[in-house]
């Protein structure tokens, strides 16, 4: 008998408790798990259920300690217990070793963690798709493409808006818990990259490790940014945060990584919802984005060798790209400035992308989850 056949045996047997909920992290807990398990605890519902966050790295957990009802799981022998027996589990990483076929009497629900222009890998063949009851997409792009890749049929989908979306709107300050003073600067500027290069994952997407800049450059730059009064925060990829280059330091170029979040308790969308301006490439935090209309750049100087290696979802993905597309410094200080002097000339072509994009504009991403689960406060 296989892992997954052993698994889902024993998921038939265990009692399935109605008011347990297991948010299913695996190595991560971060993104749209973390931010469902926030609205929950922050509107109530851990007062009615009993909130399970299973993972196997407590580094995310700072948010969770001594909250009524919220029980934070490490181990595989507690963590199965607890998964096997929640009527409701979230996950948006996939399941690992607790993957399998879903009794009726238990909802899967996977929240996934963004679809952006880069390519996934095909495990249509491989049974994902009877892993979770339902998965998330928020819009017909990302639908197709799921049932292409992961074999997932049309009544599976949820149709809505990732969770960690709301957060882009978020009354709370992240920045001023970095000592950043908004109000001091022009404009903010938030660099996200998308990782090339992860030992871990054993990816090695792109000649290049980190795009556009050297220290040699990001120094040059610097002095760019001083003369326009713009602060320029670079957050890596969590798979690429131990670079050389972001031990970089200097007046207007600032670099915090997840573990800068973590130990001030800041999530991670607050912090992008904050920013003026953003600067990415192929990452699926492009079409969040877009949710705030904000001006978006694209760094696109290894687009051939990372079309050539992990590849596009789409044929032509700069025609996905609703903003400017930038080769080299030089042209993302141009951007810049044509941004600062008051021009937008993508505002439109980010309006048609975003409705393309993000079917559910509405911000109520989270209550309406729960809802159709059969989550209720009352």
């Amino acid at each position: 008998m296989n892992k997954i056949n052993l698994i889902t045996f024993f998921n038939k047997l265990m009692p399935k408790y109605k008011r347990k909920v297991v948010f299913y992290g695996r190595t991560r807990y971060d993104g749209n798990n973390h931010a469902l398990a926030q609205y929950m605890i922050n509107n109530g519902y851990n007062e009615k259920y009993k909130i399970y966050l299973v993972v196997s790295n407590d580094d995310d957990l700072v948010f969770y300690k001594n909250i009524k009802n919220v029980y934070p799981v490490k181990g595989a022998i507690a963590g199965a217990y607890h998964t096997l027996t929640a009527k409701y589990i979230f996950h948006c990483y996939g399941m690992g070793k607790m993957s399998s076929r879903i009794p009726r009497r238990q909802i899967v629900f996977d929240l996934w963690h963004g679809i952006g222009l880069k390519a996934l890998s095909d495990v249509s063949d491989s049974g994902y798709n009877l892993r979770s009851t339902y998965i998330l997409a928020t819009c017909d792009y990302g639908k197709n493409y799921f049932m292409k890749c992961f074999g997932y049929k049309s009544e599976q989908f949820y149709m809505g808006g990732y969770p960690r979306c709301e957060q882009l709107f978020s009354q709370e300050d992240a920045l001023n818990k970095f000592g950043i003073d908004k109000s001091s600067y022009s404009k903010i500027v938030l660099y996200m990259p998308t990782f090339r290069k992860a030992k871990q994952f054993g990816y090695d997407d792109s000649v290049l490790e980190f795009p556009l800049f050297d220290v040699q450059k990001l120094n040059e730059f610097n002095d760019y940014l001083a003369q326009k009064n713009v602060l320029f925060i670079i957050k890596p990829h969590p798979a690429q945060d131990n670079l050389e280059i972001l031990n970089f330091s200097s007046s207007n170029i600032k670099i915090i990584k997840n573990m800068d979040l973590l130990n001030k308790k800041i999530m991670l969308y607050s912090l992008v919802g904050q920013s003026d301006i953003l600067i990415t490439d192929y990452s699926s935090i492009y079409f969040d984005y877009l949710l705030t209309q904000k001006p978006i750049g694209f760094v696109i100087d290894d687009i051939d060798s990372y079309g050539d290696r992990r590849g596009f979802v789409v044929e032509n993905p700069e025609d996905y790209m609703a903003g400017e597309k930038i080769k080299n410094v030089e042209e993302l200080q141009n951007f810049l400035d044509t941004i600062l002097d008051g021009e937008d000339k993508w505002k439109e072509k980010r309006r048609e992308i975003n409705h393309l994009m993000n079917t559910d504009r509405s911000m109520e991403f989270s209550k309406k989850i729960l809802d159709f689960v059969g989550i209720k406060k009352e």
